[in-house]
């Protein structure tokens, strides 16, 4: 589990003094060096989304969850191959539709992926709640939700991926590993 402190740092990472839009792009290259399939993936989604406030959220969340996941794990962090994130991929699709189906169910994907990562889903809803709060004057903000919705399920996507490649601690039992 990644924990609050390791998201912290990570926020402060891409958060401190200068051009915020320029830190951030050069942190997504980063992403995409150390994860080049995430990262392609994550583009994918990212870059064609037309609403300025939810494009700059999905790649804000996208390194703040790839850091915290490094700061969190180091090493243990491996990389995320086409064929693992295709089946994450699919996995995640497969639940979305079975929960879609089923009325009486409670929970939602994106409360599975809570219960395996519980401080990063509090860190990303937080962040979202706040891209989505009225202005000043009470107006709603003006940001696309289907838009906001996508860069929510690909970060979500991202968290589960990422969970998957980690590694045991060397001479411990495999434990705090996502799903």
């Amino acid at each position: 589990m990644v924990p609050p402190e390791a998201i912290a740092s990570a926020e402060a990472e891409v958060s401190d003094d200068g051009d915020l839009e320029a830190q951030v792009m050069e942190a997504f290259r980063a992403l995409e060096r150390t994860q080049p399939a995430l990262g392609r993936w994550l583009r994918g989604l990212i870059e064609p989304v037309r609403d300025d406030t939810a494009q700059a959220l999905g790649y804000f969340l996208a390194i703040v969850v790839h850091r915290a996941f490094g700061n969190a794990f180091g090493p243990r962090v491996r990389r995320v191959d086409d064929v693992a994130l295709a089946t994450v991929l699919a996995t995640f699709e497969w639940d979305e539709e079975l929960r879609r189906g089923d009325a009486d169910e409670v929970l939602e994907s994106d409360d599975l992926v809570a219960i395996g990562q519980p401080h990063l889903i509090a860190f990303v809803r937080e962040q979202l709640e706040a891209a989505l709060e009225p202005d000043e004057d009470g107006d709603p903000a003006e940001v696309d939700l289907d838009a906001v919705a996508g860069v929510y399920r690909a970060v979500l996507i991202e968290i589960l991926a990422l969970g998957q490649t980690l590694t045991s601690p060397k001479g411990e039992l495999a434990r705090d590993l996502l799903v």
